[in-house]
């Protein structure tokens, strides 16, 4: 979506059955891509209109928006996007290394040898990738929720989904450090794993995030997204 209030051009048209996740993801690239800026109204049928929805799904969207702290609800006046700053961004980073550092640690405790095989051939598919080909960001994806799901209690894969809407469209920017330094970060995580050094899985865990958190920021300083206060 543009400025001017007109659907972004070139964008793919979503099919109707999309879920509310797609819409999500499309908004948060309209607000990476800044097209959509902080102190933005959201207009419903607009976006319906660009990926052929209906309002419930864009209504949904923007919930699991509002919960990740992108979107805010003001009574009577409608949906508006909410302040991006390098701040804000890194803590989210740092939250989600935090809760995804416990996922880890207590899978190196409570080792399962068939989640350990997935993620070791997780690993090798990531070195493998080819740069640019699109495989890099899905398996980063499948990584973490292989660990989250195998290390996560109930109450913590919940606190992680939180993060759904915002988690796919970052990572997508974090991932453009390079797809060697990705696999090394996981392969890390995941060597520590193996040798039950649960400390050490979440602390390479944190360090990964804070780093991807970085990259996220610089990237979005140099599109002109992010704002200088609250």
């Amino acid at each position: 979506m543009t400025r001017d209030g007109n659907p972004a051009r070139g964008r793919p048209r979503a099919h109707r059955t999309k879920t509310s996740s797609v819409v999500a993801d499309y908004i948060l690239e309209e607000i990476f891509a800044g097209h959509l800026k902080s102190g933005d109204r959201i207009d419903f049928d607009q976006i319906g209109q660009a990926l052929d929805v209906s309002r419930i799904p864009v209504r949904e969207a923007l919930l699991i928006l509002e919960r990740d702290g992108i979107v805010s609800t003001r009574y009577h006046r409608g949906v508006y996007v909410e302040p991006f700053t390098a701040e804000s961004v890194l803590d989210d980073f740092e939250i989600l290394g935090l809760l995804s550092g416990i996922a880890v640690r207590r899978l190196a405790e409570r080792p399962d040898p068939e989640t350990i095989d997935r993620l070791r051939t997780l690993i090798d598919e990531l070195r493998a990738a080819d740069d640019g080909s699109g495989e890099i960001l899905p398996l980063v994806q499948e990584i973490l929720t292989v660990e989250h799901r195998a290390g996560g209690s109930r109450r913590l894969r919940a606190e992680l989904r939180a993060f759904t809407g915002f988690l796919p469209a970052a990572l997508g920017i974090g991932a453009r450090r390079g797809r060697m330094a990705t696999a090394e970060a996981h392969g890390q995580v995941v060597a520590a794993i193996v040798d039950g050094d649960g400390a050490k899985a979440a602390e390479y865990r944190i360090q990964d995030f804070r780093a991807a958190g970085q990259e996220v920021v610089r990237e979005l300083e140099r599109r002109g997204v992010l704002t200088d206060n609250e």
